[in-house]
């Protein structure tokens, strides 16, 4: 019996029985520096762009009349047949789209002159139809804040203003 307890019995220490070995890191660190510079790299290519834009107050029934009527605002109307300067009801510039293409142009000339006629100069909204691709209603907000005005709305725009749809 003293045999079998002997086979259990540790006759040397716990520390010379097993070999000292180093943990190689060195794969993990490459990976790690390779990394680090791809995400760096990643970094200069990612630009965040925020617009600044608000959309019109609600002009239905629940509108708080006691200030009196809304201020008039210089609109521009985006349609895929013409881009129109607008303030109020009356149209001030008509501007046609050949061909699909948008006369940017003519708007950034229209909408300086524009400004300077109205006595909020700092708005303006933008109505657009639904056809229109978001681009081209960026470009216009775009050429809106070159114009001078710092505060740019969107609104949708009707199909016939006459019937409003």
């Amino acid at each position: 019996m003293a045999e079998k307890l002997a086979l259990f019995k540790e006759t040397t220490p716990p520390s010379a029985s097993f070999d000292e070995n180093d943990i190689d890191i060195t794969p993990m660190m490459n990976m790690f520096i390779i990394l680090v510079t791809f995400l760096v790299s990643m970094a200069v290519f990612t630009h965040v762009a925020i617009l600044d834009f608000s959309l019109p107050p609600n002009v239905g029934a629940g509108l708080d009349m006691s200030k009196g009527t809304p201020k008039v605002k210089v609109t521009v109307r985006l349609g895929s047949d013409y881009m129109g300067v607008v303030l109020g009801d009356k149209l001030l510039d008509s501007l046609p789209v050949v061909n699909g293409i948008f006369p940017m142009d003519e708007l950034s000339g229209s909408l300086t002159v524009r400004r300077n006629e109205t006595t909020e100069r700092d708005e303006v909204v933008i109505a657009s139809l639904d056809e229109i691709a978001f681009k081209q209603v960026v470009h216009v907000m775009d050429i809106c804040r070159a114009a001078g005005f710092s505060r740019v709305g969107l609104s949708s725009a009707t199909n016939d203003p006459k019937k409003g749809i």
